[in-house]
This record gives structure tokens, sequence and C-alpha cells, in this order.
């Protein structure tokens, strides 16, 4: 059994891709949603599981485990269920890397762009760096998914990690998909998949 912590609401990307992996895996799971200010009880615990008070967490009862980080908890899910992961050490090289260009750039670039968004003293030459980097980044991924159904030839944790950023890109960076044709055709491709469609079922 897994136990995911998130917060209300549970909609954020980061949360999205557990939530899908664990719908793709089938992988038995419980929510717990904690609250937004330190020192309750339920952040206490969140705490101890994410030093940083992020969300997602998980708690894996069989093992033990306990793991913050939304790629690695794709990774320890994909690698408990045998799913979505090529067990080929250059294949899952490959996977890896489109995990990581998620972690260490989409991610965040969206992630920032949101703050300013929020932000009563938005910058436009600030957010207009960050709607020029996820473009750019829109670009990559639709040379990659240039004659492929997924970024790696079969679905995997990369597909799973990148979904829920490009399904907002279009509303949050003012950024079309119709000039990522490639990228499009993947959202459309990843939209229609069981997990995601069945994903609000799953309680998370």
């Amino acid at each position: 059994m897994v136990i995911i912590f998130y917060r209300i609401p549970s909609d954020s990307p980061n949360v999205r891709k557990v939530a899908i992996m664990l719908a793709e895996t089938g992988l038995p799971c419980t929510v717990q949603t904690v609250p937004k200010r330190d020192g309750e009880r339920a952040a206490d615990e969140l705490l101890r599981v994410s030093p940083n008070g992020t969300v997602p967490a998980i708690v894996d009862q069989e093992t033990g485990a306990t793991l913050f980080e939304s790629g690695a908890i794709l990774y320890y899910l994909a690698t408990k269920s045998g799913k979505l992961l090529p067990a080929d050490l250059a294949a899952r090289g490959e996977v890896m890397k489109w995990l990581m260009f998620e972690v260490a750039n989409m991610g965040p670039a969206m992630s920032e762009l949101y703050h300013y968004l929020l932000s009563d003293t938005a910058d436009e030459a600030v957010m207009g760096r960050y709607r020029r980097k996820l473009a750019q980044f829109c670009a990559i991924l639709d040379r990659q998914l240039a004659g492929r159904e997924y970024l790696c030839g079969e679905c995997s944790i990369a597909d799973i990690a990148i979904f829920p950023w490009s399904a907002i890109i279009e509303f949050m960076a003012e950024i079309s998909l119709d000039d990522y044709p490639n990228l499009k055709v993947w959202v459309d491709v990843m939209n229609r998949r069981r997990a995601i469609c069945g994903e609000a079922r799953q309680g998370v």
C-alpha cells in the first residue's frame, strides 16, 4: 500500500504525475491531505516524509520507503511495479534523460512562470523570458516526437512526467500547440490513455 500526501486542490502537475503513475501501475494507494500552514499535526507528518514540506510525497508501507520529489517517486514506482521503465540499460537511459529534462527544465520554468502570473508585481520582461524558454522546450519535444507515438517509443515515466505540464502550457504560457504538431498529437494520445481518463477515480 502506498500513501500519497497532497494538498487541496490536488491538480498541480507534480501531484498529477504521481496520480497518473499509480493509475497506470495499478498499485494500491490511499491519499492523505495536508494543510498549507506549518505547525499543524498533518503538516508535521508530511515533514517527516518530505523535509522541504513539498508535495507529492509517498510512504510505501510494504518496504518502509519514504520519498519526496516527483521524479524520484516516478522512478521508484516504476521500479516497484516493473512498468513504464525499460529493463534494457540503453533504453532506460533514454527514458531517464527525458525525465531529467522535465525535472531540471520544464517543471521549474513552468513553476516560475506560475509564480509571476500570481504576483501583484509581475514583471513582463521576466515572464517573457520564461515563455521563450518554454517555447524552446516545446520545440525540443516536438522534434523528439517526430515519428514516435511516445517520447521514447513506448509510454514511460518520461511521458508521465512531462504530460501534466504540456496539458496546461497553452493556458499558462500563451503557447499554441498548433505550432508544435507532434507535441499536440502526443498530448491528445496521452489524454486518451485509460489511466489519465480514470485518474480522478483513483481518489488523487
